[in-house]
């Protein structure tokens, strides 16, 4: 069946091969015309039918999940009730170990001070730990000292519904204490207790015994003669609040009976394996309690969400008419399309062009590195064949070899090895420059005296040239490299003296204003070509009035970025025939305020 979308990749077929076109756009209108109404009612089934399946199947999943949610959630309640009532009896023996393990209560007890017991025991543990009842029995286990339900009770008598309870349960400790006593290896005394869970008449409570012990060495026991102090905390009380609060439940209470919900409930079990009632309360249902909430808002969005099915079958049919009106654009697009490829076409001619053009200066580049390599090769080449000769005529005249021969030979060797070095310096320091790994390392130093000292090193090398330094203004303590500024130097000096053979006074002349230190290097050698001088501090480039005269094209590249690195730069004034003027121009703001520079 012929639909929209089948049309618009014939359509785009179209502009992409428009001589293969088997029907007109006419046609294309008349066979929309006819399917629009049938594609418009099945398209709106489909999204109807797909709509009411995704809301039930979002109402299913919502339900389960809610369903699962509280599941969980009243297994948690559950467990922190359950933890909290095993909380509740633990905490009543560790309650009463404040009062039973303490000399003074010892004392006392022994004494029968029952004021003492009184504050100190009986009110104590009612205020402080919510205890609703607390009993002594001395050594004959008789009872002592009562108190109940926060009054004092004198004398001292059991309850009418806890009295067999409490004489059982301190009969029983005081049988532990003497199997204790008798058994090596056995626990402290001041670690047993007898801790049980049963109903005082119609209400469920924890009971607990301890012995009454001094808490230091001072006091002495013997056995058989301990008190016993028991406790009594009811669960429908006050133990039931703290379970409330530890749980973060409402309404939790003590029920003989199961409620209604089987997992809002936690049995309270008896110390001889029975039940004595229920901890129960209303069950908290975090899903059922979203869904409720939900519920307005999801009716709500489900009626919008058919409104808007409705709505969009509505415009399915606007869309379908539109269609029509699109072929006639496509005409026009596939026309625009073609001068977007025209357009394109030329742009990747330009960029073919483009790369034509890097690819000619990437063989420039190399054909310039391999002509480097060759003349580097002939530069290290001369001097070393110079140090061998000197080295083979020495080894030659082993005899009547006087002090000016060797030391002849022996400057002839030094002044190849220092150009050997000089050059090797230059290779380095271009290709740290080139790749932008070399760091200045400035600091204060005496820029003037750094220019002597590369004069005097060069006059031994060229005693036939005479170096004239006029330097004076330069100040004293500048911020620079002095590494680095030291090779500038000696390539202008060294370049001045290779470059004027005939011509023996250089030149050096320093001047300062606010903002400048100029220093130049002048010769009257034999100059460079005007057609030459834009060129001259390109790398590797050599003037052609050099020909003949060893040199890399490095020396002048360096020291150009070098001068730019301190924030300066280089001028160059010559002539054929007449000299060359090399003048370095430095910022005195930033050479006196110590700044670094960086490659």
């Amino acid at each position: 069946m012929l639909t929209p979308a089948t049309i618009a990749r014939q359509a785009q077929f179209t502009v992409r091969q428009p001589l293969r076109v088997n029907f007109s756009a006419a046609d294309a209108v008349k066979r929309l015309r006819v399917l629009k109404v049938g594609l418009t009612s099945h398209i709106t089934f489909v999204l109807v039918t797909l709509t009411s399946a995704a809301a039930v199947l979002f109402c299913g999943f919502a339900w389960l999940a809610s369903v699962k949610v509280d599941d969980i959630s009243l297994r948690r309640q559950a467990d922190f009730v359950g933890q909290g009532l095993e909380e509740q009896i633990k905490a009543l023996p560790r309650e009463q170990d404040s009062v039973t393990k303490w000399d003074d209560a010892f004392l006392y007890a022994k004494q029968r001070n029952h004021e003492w017991l009184l504050d100190n025991v009986g009110r104590w543990t009612s205020q402080y730990f919510g205890h609703d009842r607390t009993y002594i029995f001395d050594d004959s286990n008789r009872l002592m000292f009562a108190f109940r339900d926060g009054t004092d009770a004198m004398p001292p008598r059991l309850g009418s519904d806890d009295g067999e309870e409490m004489t059982a349960l301190a009969g029983e400790m005081r049988a532990a204490l003497a199997e204790s006593a008798a058994k090596p290896g056995a626990a402290p005394l001041g670690q047993l207790s007898q801790v049980r869970t049963i109903m005082i008449g119609n209400r469920p409570a924890i009971i607990s015994a301890r012995p009454m012990l001094p808490s230091s060495t001072r006091m002495q026991i013997e056995p058989g003669q301990e008190f016993i102090a028991v406790s009594v905390k009811f669960i429908d009380g006050k133990v039931a609040e703290n379970i409330a609060h530890y749980a973060r439940l409402e309404g939790l209470r003590f029920a003989l009976v199961k409620g209604p919900d089987e997992r809002a409930q936690v049995p309270v079990a008896s110390h001889d394996g029975g039940t004595i009632g229920y901890l129960v309360w209303p069950p908290i249902r975090p899903g059922f309690m979203l869904l409720k909430q939900i519920a307005p808002a999801g009716l709500g969005c489900l009626v919008i969400l058919i409104t808007a099915v409705f709505w969009l079958g509505r415009g399915l049919h606007r869309t379908s008419l539109t269609l029509l009106d699109s072929q006639a654009e496509l005409t026009h697009h596939r026309n625009h399309l073609e001068e977007m490829v025209a357009d394109r076409t030329a742009e990747i001619e330009r960029q073919r062009e483009e790369l034509d053009r890097l690819l000619a200066h990437e063989r420039h580049v190399n054909a310039l590195q391999r002509q480097f390599v060759a003349m580097a090769s002939h530069e290290f080449r001369t001097p070393l064949a110079i140090i061998d000769a000197a080295a083979q005529r020495l080894c030659r005249s082993t005899a009547n070899v006087s002090g000016d021969y060797v030391r002849e030979k022996a400057g002839v060797i030094r002044s190849a090895v220092v150009r050997m070095v000089g050059l090797m310096e230059s290779i380095l320091a271009s290709g740290r420059l080139e790749t932008g790994q070399i760091t200045l390392k400035c600091s204060e130093g005496d820029l003037k005296a750094l220019l002597a000292e590369c004069c005097e090193r060069q006059r031994p090398l060229s005693r036939s040239h005479v170096l004239h330094l006029d330097i004076e203004p330069i100040p004293d303590r500048l911020t620079f490299d002095r590494s680095a500024m030291e090779q500038v130097f000696t390539n202008l000096i060294s370049n001045a003296v290779k470059y004027s053979p005939h011509a023996g006074d250089i030149h050096i002349r320093a001047r300062t204003d606010e903002k400048m230190v100029e220093i130049s290097v002048a010769d009257s050698g034999i100059g460079i070509d005007a057609e030459d001088l834009p060129k001259l501090f390109q790398p590797y480039f050599r003037a052609r009035s050099a020909t003949g005269i060893a040199g890399t094209g490095i020396g002048l590249n360096v020291v150009k970025q070098v001068v730019e690195l301190h924030g300066g730069r280089v001028e160059v004034r010559s002539e054929l025939g007449k000299g060359t003027v090399f003048t370095i121009l430095l910022p005195i703001e930033r050479l006196s305020q110590g700044q670094q520079f960086a490659a």
